[in-house]
């Protein structure tokens, strides 16, 4: 899927994947959460932040967060949900073009990797490799049943970012519907 097709789902369905409806989504942002560590946490940044409904959960635990998704009407949609919360910037635009180069102490990664070509994926490692302060986090959370529109499963990401020589794992879990790494910057 690219941006096109993001976009296409958010103008037929507010909430496509049911994000504020889901048991499935309400038990995956909570393990989502727990994961990112003891809050608060300084400058944080989720990659694929579609509606906001994971941000929402995250921001007050944040000093600083960015919401970083490509398709204009989930950013729309984010930004209202958001719009209480000073210390989050909302970025319409894709990964990793759209990162912005700071220093960040946590990156939350849900079911946005395995979308990305291999060289966007590659390239996108790089920039939080970069951005990543040491002794930062990463979590990394994937749906785990393949899809046409993916080029990665969720089994392959992960193994990809666990293979980072920069990255240390600190927790892995396998749930039957998903998986969820916790990885911090060497």
């Amino acid at each position: 899927m690219r941006q096109a097709d993001f976009e296409a789902r958010y103008r037929e369905d507010p909430d496509p994947w049911s994000y504020t409806t889901s048991g499935y989504e309400r038990e995956k942002y909570a393990a989502t959460l727990a994961a990112c560590g003891q809050p608060p946490f300084g400058t944080a940044i989720e990659l694929g932040s579609s509606i906001g409904v994971f941000s929402l959960m995250l921001a007050p635990h944040c000093r600083s967060l960015v919401a970083v998704d490509a398709a204009p009407t989930a950013v729309a949609a984010a930004r209202r949900r958001l719009d209480a919360f000073e210390s989050v910037t909302t970025i319409l635009g894709t990964i990793p073009e759209a990162i912005p180069r700071r220093s960040y102490d946590l990156v939350v990664a849900s079911e946005i990797l395995y979308y990305l070509e291999p060289a966007e994926l590659s390239s996108t490692l790089a920039v939080l490799r970069d951005c990543m302060r040491p002794g930062a986090r990463l979590v990394a959370v994937h749906w785990r049943p393949p899809g046409p529109e993916r080029p990665f499963d969720a089994a392959e990401v992960h193994a990809l970012v666990r293979r980072q020589s920069w990255l240390a794992q600190v927790a892995s879990e396998a749930r039957p519907d998903y998986l969820l790494d916790v990885l911090e910057r060497r």
